[in-house]
């Protein structure tokens, strides 16, 4: 599904280079549930924004199925996050004067779908993420938890081959966190969908098939999890 081929960043600051990507290379099979780890700056977040088509790549290639994201042109890659990606992010970006089932269905509008469809699809998110009964809610009438679950029925309601969460779990009480883990870990085998979430949060990593650990821009390790089979690790 995702080929990542000695991929760079590098931003300049203040005449310092800072290499946010430091030839990055690993593949993503179908299906997987990876965490990327590491300390704030080390590259997890600039990693995700790639992928997912909202940033470019100084150096190196990331494909995603026959599609090569740097050859893209600007609507081609709008079009490929509308229809292949579902992210999640840490601070919901939900609309507040939006009910739950009208910020589901906002995808959807910018893919031309008819209203009647959309709220049928919109509805039957939201019942995946168990907020059948908060249709009408709006964002400042929900929980935490509840709010991110109506992010993740916004990231799924396009049926995306891929969802990418930062820090999903960073706004929320560990009990909480705990429920869009297993929430996460059930969309990707009832849905088939891979997902690659950036982490702080060492229960999402265990829950995780894969784990990459990535510093200073590289990635220094790749291990199978639970198994304690190191795909790939660096030293140097």
């Amino acid at each position: 599904m995702i080929s990542i081929k000695e991929a760079y960043k590098i931003y300049r600051l203040g005449g310092e280079e800072i290499r946010a990507l430091d030839g990055v290379s690993f593949d993503v099979q179908d299906g997987e549930l990876i965490a990327i780890i590491g300390p704030s700056g080390s590259g997890k977040s600039t990693l995700l924004h790639m992928i997912g088509g909202l940033d470019t790549l100084d150096k190196g290639e990331i494909n995603v199925g026959e599609q090569n994201l740097g050859k893209l042109k600007d609507k081609e890659l709008a079009r490929y996050r509308n229809s292949t990606i579902g992210f999640i992010f840490q601070q919901f970006n939900l609309q507040p004067k939006y009910s739950a089932l009208e910020n589901v269905e906002l995808p959807l509008i910018f893919s031309g779908i008819a209203k009647k469809e959309r709220q049928e699809r919109a509805k039957d998110a939201l019942r995946k993420v168990g907020l059948e009964q908060r249709l009408s809610h709006k964002p400042t009438e929900l929980s935490g938890g509840q709010q991110q679950r109506v992010c993740i029925a916004r990231a799924i309601v396009n049926s995306p081959n891929i969802i990418l969460a930062d820090e999903p779990t960073g706004n929320l009480d560990s009990k909480s966190g705990e429920k869009i883990i297993e929430l996460l870990r059930s969309l990707k085998e009832n849905m088939g969908v891979t997902i690659i979430v950036v982490t702080h949060d060492d229960r999402i990593a265990h829950k995780a098939d894969r784990i990459l650990r990535i510093l200073d821009g590289k990635i220094v390790e790749d291990v199978r999890n639970g198994k304690g089979d190191i795909v790939k690790e660096h030293t140097d």
